[in-house]
């Protein structure tokens, strides 16, 4: 192959490289609001007044729409769209997390029992953790696929917190740390994706095009769903038979966010990452040593 077209490929490629990314951000909203102002003209197109009954506003819409042309109101519709699917699509991630769970607040887990040490909240001074109401279980596998929640979880467990609080206290203590520290770093994500995306571009790039497809998929869904809904009422109830394939592509979307946020969890377990939450348990063994140093031998609850 003639050297000179292959550099002007590469270039090629190195350009589309760049623009898809601003391609995957622009395809969800417009694809979304393209069918929301879809099923808005299916609902209320019949209101709108025809060119020769127009007069006020609506006869002045038709004289602007002569006076740009199709290409004109092509792009103002395809700007409308957008706007409009920039406001009612949602994330993927949205459907896949679990409510909060006001139980597993640290005043609620261990009553008194949880100092801060450089801004969370970690167990210190009581080797028993009895609480009369117990405490809740927790398992945001939603987020994840099975086997990257084992991944995150094995490696949540070596934390040396947990380790400290192993041998220093009791299970139980470990366990309800060890439950929400993952809640931390679940709630981190996000955060994860921006550091991955600083460090390492390719694997940030493989979240970034996972999660796209999730979040086209998701809300081109719903919005086959609202539009099938429109279409029933004003035509045949058959169009709700467009809800399987609504539901099937939400449910290829949730799988795709699985898929993209597993990407920041492997990222996190082989080190391209840090998470906050983890460095911060990492700090409070030294504060709990410390303190134990300061204060003699731990109370008894």
């Amino acid at each position: 192959m003639d050297p000179g077209r292959l550099r002007d490929a590469w270039s090629k490629g190195g350009v589309l490289t760049q623009i898809l990314p601003g391609f995957r951000e622009l395809r969800t909203p417009l694809a979304t609001g393209v069918l929301w102002l879809l099923t808005l003209w299916v609902t209320l197109g019949d209101r709108f007044p025809s060119r020769a009954e127009a007069t006020g506003f609506t006869g002045r819409v038709y004289g602007l729409a002569e006076l740009v042309g199709r290409p004109g109101v092509g792009a103002a519709l395809v700007f409308t769209a957008y706007i409009v699917g920039s406001v009612v699509s949602i994330s993927a991630n949205q459907l896949l997390r679990e409510p909060t769970n006001d139980a597993w607040e640290p005043g609620n887990v261990l009553p008194d029992r949880w100092p801060v040490v450089q801004g969370r909240p970690v167990l210190m001074r009581y080797r028993s953790a009895t609480v009369a109401a117990g405490y809740p279980a927790f398992a945001d596998t939603g987020l994840l696929t099975q086997q990257a929640w084992a991944d995150l979880q094995t490696h949540v467990s070596t934390n040396p917190l947990l380790l400290w609080l192993e041998s220093h206290r009791s299970e139980r203590h470990r366990d309800v740390a060890e439950r929400i520290l993952l809640r931390y770093v679940l709630e981190e994500l996000g955060q994860l994706g921006t550091r991955l995306h600083a460090k390492n571009s390719t694997l940030y790039a493989d979240h970034d095009r996972l999660m796209a497809e999730a979040d086209l998929r998701v809300n081109v869904g719903a919005g086959v769903a609202v539009l099938a809904v429109a279409l029933s009422a004003r035509a045949t109830p058959l169009f709700l038979l467009a809800f399987a394939v609504s539901t099937l592509l939400i449910i290829m979307g949730m799988a795709r966010a699985r898929q993209a946020n597993d990407v920041i969890v492997q990222a996190l377990v082989i080190g391209e990452v840090i998470s906050t939450s983890l460095t911060e348990a990492d700090g409070a063994v030294e504060a709990l040593r410390n303190t134990i140093a300061s204060d003699g031998q731990p109370q008894s609850a």
